[in-house]
């Protein structure tokens, strides 16, 4: 279920004349203040203009050359009504028939702590344009978060991250090439400039740091306007029993900007997040980020000509359709993989060397997302 035509359409066009006006240029969805919090008041005659470079031409991203078992999709997993798809937790099932939340989370060094981050039930980190930072993009389905802050921009990688979710994309601007292609798109796109109602913004902090919302806003945002949804989506393969594999109770990621490192906690079952060696805790809990399964989804990271930037640093083209190396870390332990997917709104699954699912552990789940080759250490 994707967003109105109609409003996808205002949009678009507000943006693009917005953008011409001067308050949403490039630098908007990148490192200027963001303008006033205003529903858009007039509508362009042209769209802006972009192109992509060529995609790679391969489907399968593996940084080995050693071939692999060839797998065929299985059919959807099936679980109980009361057991989530994103976490594998018995809930309320009221809480799983509801749009999935998307909300695009900094991680400048200056602003860690974050708000909410540790709430996410699922959360990918990605490395962003400049190839000086990380940001996120935490999935809230049936976990609550008072205030999820700071708030960022929307970037290309959402547009294919976003749709196996069927997600409402809750952020601070984008480019006008990312906006375009957004309102393109079925996402339910919750951009801060067209919809601000959902959105605060608090003081004593630079523009990195000051925008926010919270789980219960945007949902109130979206009833009001008819566009929350009661599917049930796909989800995970969920088993509480580890699969076989290799010890892993340290797992260390040289990201820009911070080195992270996941270590297992055998008390609680839970690998607990560290960078540059110190706890990487959520500023309202005060609670170290923690997650059950922790996987390593090297991919492609392509150039485009998209500019993000007064620095003029080019949108990423992270590559998550087609097939390539995963490490699913769980329980102390890793298992060898590979990431699968066919269609843009098929969840990614995980598979072994013998074609079977990777289950994953029941709790939270980050996807730490590289190039092929990155420098990982597991130990």
């Amino acid at each position: 279920m994707g967003f109105p035509a109609g409003k996808r359409a205002v949009s678009v066009l507000a943006g693009i004349c917005l953008g011409w006006i001067g308050l949403l240029s490039l630098a908007g969805c990148a490192e200027e203040q963001p303008p006033p919090l205003v529903e858009p008041t007039a509508r362009p005659t042209a769209r802006p203009t972009f192109t992509l470079r060529p995609e790679p031409s391969a489907t399968a991203v593996r940084p080995s050359p050693t071939a692999t078992a060839t797998i065929t999709p299985t059919p959807a997993p099936t679980r109980a009504d009361d057991v989530s798809p994103l976490t594998g937790m018995r809930v309320d099932p009221a809480l799983l028939h509801r749009r999935v939340l998307a909300f695009r989370i900094g991680n400048d060094p200056v602003i860690r702590p974050q708000e909410g981050l540790g709430a996410a039930d699922f959360v990918y980190e990605e490395i962003m344009d400049g190839w000086t930072v990380t940001r996120f993009t935490a999935l809230f389905l049936e976990s609550e978060a008072e205030r999820v802050r700071p708030l960022r921009s929307a970037r290309l990688a959402n547009l294919t991250m976003i749709p196996q979710y069927d997600a409402a994309l809750v952020h601070t601007g984008a480019s006008d090439p990312i906006r375009f292609l957004l309102s393109q798109s079925d996402i339910v796109d919750l951009d801060q400039y067209f919809h601000g109602a959902p959105y605060g913004m608090l003081t004593g902090y630079d523009w990195r740091g000051r925008m926010y919302s919270s789980t219960g806003a945007v949902r109130q945002y979206l009833e009001e306007r008819g566009w929350e949804s009661e599917d049930l989506i796909e989800g995970y393969v969920f088993d509480v029993e580890a699969p076989s594999g290799e010890p892993a109770t340290s797992v260390s990621i040289p990201y820009p900007a911070g080195d992270v490192e996941w270590v297992y906690d055998a008390g609680t079952g839970q690998y607990l997040r560290e960078v540059d060696g110190v706890a990487h805790t959520d500023a309202l809990t005060g609670d170290q980020i923690g997650a059950a399964n922790v996987i390593l989804f090297y991919t492609v990271h392509g150039e485009t000509d998209i500019v993000e930037d007064t620095n003029g640093a080019t949108a990423i083209d992270i590559v998550m359709t087609g097939s390539g190396r995963a490490v699913v870390v769980r329980d102390g332990i890793q298992i060898e993989g590979e990431w699968r997917r066919t269609a843009p709104d098929q969840v990614i699954l995980y598979w072994d060397s013998a074609g079977e699912v990777i289950p994953l552990k029941p709790g939270k789940t980050w996807i730490e997302l590289m190039p092929p080759g990155h420098d990982v250490s597991l130990r």
